[in-house]
């Protein structure tokens, strides 16, 4: 799920020496200026609705970013780019887009991308910063099921009262609005967007509500929010484990993975039941909990760090430390989002209890996706509704979509965009890469041409394979 590359999530807890913002222009114009960080880009605020809804909730400012056409007798249009997430920066992504875009991308487009409501410069939720460490991480039993739901309710609060509105807005669904008018601010009548991991889901419900302004899409690492809780976490569970499976694979055929010659999937399962019992360590560090170490794995399989990965499980061994490595990260700020897009929530310990059974079939050396499990523990206690559940992804008008996807993605895995694709198959062509790791732009020659003649030319891959 989500992170281009692990960029870091975007909350801005309320710490002493916050920046101004940069006065925003009047709603429905863009005034650009030098960026700050960057003179060689534009930047820009647009004040939008915090509620198109209800004007009554007043405004926020969003940021943008931007890096003209190279050669603007070729222009084409605006890409717009999101990194995905939920929580990473636009504007930065803008910024480091000469380094991402293939020459030909940036001499016909003006590259555009914006903070999205809540991240970063487009006001950022706030939390106090005192709440973040006392999460009492994932529930054993059912009094640490009422714990963890209590103390989500009390960080909800509290990120509430320091972030204002903005807070109980910051789903999808508004982001997607937020996109379409930034599009007519800047008089574009067409957009062409590259949306990475959770970047892919405001791509597709943007082609839901407005296909018809789309000229070209590409959707890299597929979110399918036409999943319900009970088969979300059982197939990133299973994404994961597939990557994993590849990556002992590739340890197999590899002589100089530092694994080679051990049965990879074995030997990591014994080291789980080890850190089960508080019996593992790492060397020069702590105990590793049963968590840390699968978060780990899964960080490295994001990153398709094969070596790396084989490097630091060969680090793994028997042991008990005074000093245990965390067994879950502190806060999860991606939570104003993620819990105002997917529904249901889980109940009580037993209903928990129901969906770990599901991971642990569809992935039993992983176990779980450490990032979904912990996306969905922390909605645990929040309201049952939700601004924008989850629903089926139906396309209407518009051009051809194409969808791109690693075969071995651990965080949207190859099922998500084969699922997507069944469902908007008129309208979408998916692309698949062999690779291990999350998203596939521009990881190869053969998908940074395929990406790169459809935004240009509009040319769909003759094949739909690459290597």
């Amino acid at each position: 799920m989500m992170i281009l590359r692990r960029m870091v999530v975007a909350l801005v807890v309320l710490v002493a020496g916050v920046a101004p913002a940069e006065a925003a222009a009047p709603p429905g114009r863009v005034q650009w200026r030098p960026c700050p960080q960057d003179a060689t880009a534009d930047c820009a605020t647009l004040l939008l609705p915090i509620d198109y809804a209800d004007p009554k909730l007043g405004t926020f400012p969003l940021a943008v970013a931007r890096r003209k056409a190279t050669d603007p007798a070729k222009r084409t249009g605006v890409l717009m780019l999101n990194p995905g997430g939920p929580g990473a920066s636009g504007v930065n992504l803008a910024l480091k887009s000469d380094q991402l875009l293939g020459a030909e991308v940036r001499a016909r487009f003006d590259v555009i991308a914006f903070d999205p409501r809540g991240v970063a410069g487009s006001a950022p939720i706030r939390c106090s910063n005192s709440l973040l460490g006392q999460n009492p991480g994932e529930p054993h039993d059912q009094t640490g099921f009422t714990a963890l739901a209590a103390y989500n309710q009390k960080l909800r609060a509290d990120c509430r009262r320091q972030s204002g509105p903005i807070f109980d807005h910051a789903d999808t669904l508004s982001v997607v609005r937020d996109m379409d008018a930034l599009q007519a601010a800047l008089g574009e009548e067409k957009v062409n967007f590259l949306g990475f991991s959770y970047g892919t889901q405001i791509g597709q419900q943007y082609a839901q509500l407005f296909g018809d302004r789309v000229r070209a899409m590409v959707l890299d690492g597929n979110m399918d929010h036409s999943l319900s809780l009970d088969r979300f976490l059982p197939t990133a569970a299973a994404a994961g484990e597939d990557a994993f499976r590849a990556f002992a694979s590739w340890c197999e055929a590899e002589s100089a993975c530092a694994l080679h010659g051990k049965p990879v999937l074995e030997h990591f399962s014994k080291l789980l039941d080890l850190a089960d019992q508080g019996g593992l360590v790492e060397d020069g560090g702590g105990a590793a909990s049963t968590f840390y170490v699968i978060q780990a794995v899964y960080s490295r399989l994001v990153a398709g760090d094969m070596p790396g990965l084989a490097n630091w499980i060969s680090t793994l061994h028997p042991g008990f430390a005074a000093r245990q490595a965390s067994s879950t990260v502190t806060a999860n700020p991606r939570a104003a989002i993620f819990c105002q897009d997917w529904t249901p929530r889980i109940t009580d310990y037993a209903d928990w209890q129901r969906i770990v059974r599901g991971e642990r079939g569809a992935a039993p050396h992983l176990r779980y996706s450490s990032e979904a499990r912990e996306a969905a523990l922390s909605c645990v206690g929040w309201p049952r509704k939700a601004n924008n559940p989850p629903a089926p992804v139906r396309f209407g008008s518009g051009p051809a979509i194409l969808l791109v996807n690693p075969a071995h993605d651990p965080a949207t895995g190859y099922a998500w965009a084969e699922g997507l694709h069944r469902q908007t198959a008129n309208r979408t062509v998916l692309l698949r890469a062999d690779l291990i790791g999350h998203t596939a732009y521009p990881r190869t020659e053969c998908v940074r041409a395929a990406v790169e003649n459809y935004l240009v030319e509009l040319a769909i891959p003759a094949q739909l394979t690459c290597p």
